[in-house]
């Protein structure tokens, strides 16, 4: 696999190259001449949260949620059991990430 890919770049080097060398122009070039903001604009985060009887659910939870729930479900209806469990725990991250950044955030003001 590895020879395979080496030996594709190092035939197409005359295409590879000049993307390279342009990617890295223009990324010099909008770091030389980017202008910096210099003020602070704060975001009111409520606007992420939906209220269900007497809770406020983050949208992104639910959304994530819903996805680790479908990978699950098909999953096990295609009797890849380990993969499945494995893409699970892979997909509650960011679900898992968002409660510990809730936890130890306690304003609800993001800048």
């Amino acid at each position: 696999m590895e020879n395979n890919f080496i030996t594709y770049i190092l035939e197409n080097i005359f295409l590879f190259l000049p993307l390279f060398l342009v990617g890295i122009v223009v990324t010099l070039y909008l770091y030389i001449t980017g202008k910096k903001d210099h003020f602070t604009e704060k975001k009111d985060a409520d606007t992420d949260y939906i209220k269900l009887a007497k809770y406020k659910i983050n949208v992104y939870v639910l959304i994530y949620l819903f996805l680790c729930i479908t990978l699950i479900v098909l999953g096990i209806l295609s009797n890849f059991i380990l993969p499945t469990f494995i893409g699970g725990l892979i997909a509650l991250i960011p679900i898992i990430m968002i409660a510990i950044l809730r936890f130890f955030s306690n304003d609800s003001k993001a800048v």
